[in-house]
């Protein structure tokens, strides 16, 4: 059982996340590389100094919104399914639930394309980033067997790959365009997943004959 919080710590606690909403609330509306420090301070009514308490940096506060929006929209999501694991059903319910997550896309796709000429920016990413994808990928690692995946897939690629749709479908979004619909959506997720039970290829699919 987690220990509370003492009043000075809470309150700490509580600036940092009032601090991250405000940011978040920028970044979408302005977008990341046109909001400044001093543009966060001015709408959170504190000093630059303050936020530079809680923050290395604007990179850093960034990283701090996507991980907690990944945190709250992705994981904790993930764990409403009871019972034993069954990873076709999640991956088929988040995945129809991607209109819950559009801001967070927005977050990510926004940094991405800062860090390609932001250092800085780029490697808190990655470390954040990294942060997630690891623990997925050990989770399915060790709950291959059970979750009935076939011994040839990479898990890392497989994971990696689910994570590159749902960016991918940022960067789509960004130009508007979408999936037809939630269910659509769901269904490729579902088609996916029950793909990794399947045993890879024994030898190349043959190209159809053309009709003389």
């Amino acid at each position: 059982m987690e220990r509370p919080l003492g009043k000075g710590a809470a309150k700490s606690l509580a600036t940092r996340n009032a601090l991250i909403d405000v940011a978040s609330e920028l970044f979408a509306e302005q977008g990341y590389v046109q909001t400044s420090i001093r543009d966060i301070a001015r709408r959170g009514r504190v000093t630059s100094g303050a936020i530079y308490g809680h923050f290395r940096n604007k990179a850093d506060l960034l990283a701090a919104a996507i991980n907690l929006q990944t945190t709250e929209e992705l994981e904790a999501q993930s764990r409403r399914t009871s019972g034993s694991p069954d990873y076709i059903k999640r991956l088929t319910r988040l995945s129809a639930e991607y209109p819950n997550r559009r801001h967070l896309r927005a977050l990510i796709v926004q940094g991405a394309a800062a860090a390609q000429t932001d250092q800085q920016t780029r490697e808190r990413l990655r470390e954040e980033q990294l942060s997630h994808l690891e623990v997925w990928i050990a989770g399915y690692e060790r709950d291959r067997e059970v979750l009935g995946i076939d011994p040839s897939v990479d898990i890392r690629t497989a994971v990696i790959y689910t994570w590159a749709v749902e960016l991918g479908l940022g960067v789509l979004e960004g130009l508007g365009i979408e999936p037809r619909s939630r269910r659509s959506w769901g269904d490729m997720a579902n088609r996916f997943a029950r793909s990794l039970q399947l045993p890879a290829d024994a030898e190349p699919r043959r190209k159809p004959r053309k009709r003389s």
